[in-house]
């Protein structure tokens, strides 16, 4: 069976802190699951703000990197911090200049949060990636400063428990379900087709 090709984004627009250890940790997970992995370091892409209309944005490097990684992946695991109950602005933006590289994909959810539980932000990044015909883990996982110890995360803990097996599903599942959903849409536009046949035309 081909390794599983893993797109890890750590949502944070701060080069050091908290989520950069959870995204060093699915990383390390996903290895040990066989796949292959790419990450997306979005305090480091300086993604543009996206404009709709500026058509210029596609041909500038970050946007050309974070389209073609979206594309290249079958599964992604998305680590966003909590701002004001919300996922970051970077990861939002990251969203933006992105659809069909997602639509039948699929993906695991980690918040960062202060203290809470971080429901608020996990949702709004399993909707923004469900929106664009993906599919998302049905659990997910809020990691609170109790669940580190010097920096990283504390070993032994319910949160490397959750964030493992998170990756570990979505190294297992990604494939499948790429694999149904591209069957499905070559059934082209019949209604049997699902939500792929709404992307029978689509570049492959």
């Amino acid at each position: 069976m081909q390794a599983p090709r893993v797109l890890v984004v750590s949502g944070s627009a701060r080069p050091d802190g908290q989520v950069v250890a959870v995204v060093e940790y699915a990383v390390e997970v996903a290895h040990r699951a066989g796949a292959q992995v790419r990450v997306h370091d979005l305090s480091r892409l300086r993604l543009p703000l996206m404009e709709q209309d500026a058509v210029e944005q596609g041909q500038l490097p970050p946007v050309r990197t974070v389209r073609a990684d979206a594309a290249w992946a079958e599964g992604f695991v998305l680590v966003t911090p909590e701002y004001h109950g919300n996922m970051s602005g970077a990861l939002k933006n990251w969203f933006d200049f992105l659809y069909l590289e997602l639509a039948g994909k699929f993906a695991g959810v980690v918040a960062v949060t202060g203290g809470g539980g971080g429901d608020m932000s996990l949702t709004a990044v399993r909707n923004c990636f469900n929106w664009c015909h993906g599919f998302t883990l049905p659990y997910q996982a809020a990691v609170r400063p109790g669940d580190f110890e010097e920096g990283r995360l504390r070993p032994g803990g319910v949160a490397v428990d959750r964030i493992a097996r998170i990756v570990f599903d979505v190294c297992r599942y990604a494939p499948v379900v790429g694999t149904a959903f591209e069957q499905a849409r070559r059934l082209g536009p019949e209604l049997a087709s699902g939500v792929a046949g709404l992307h029978h035309d689509d570049p492959t």
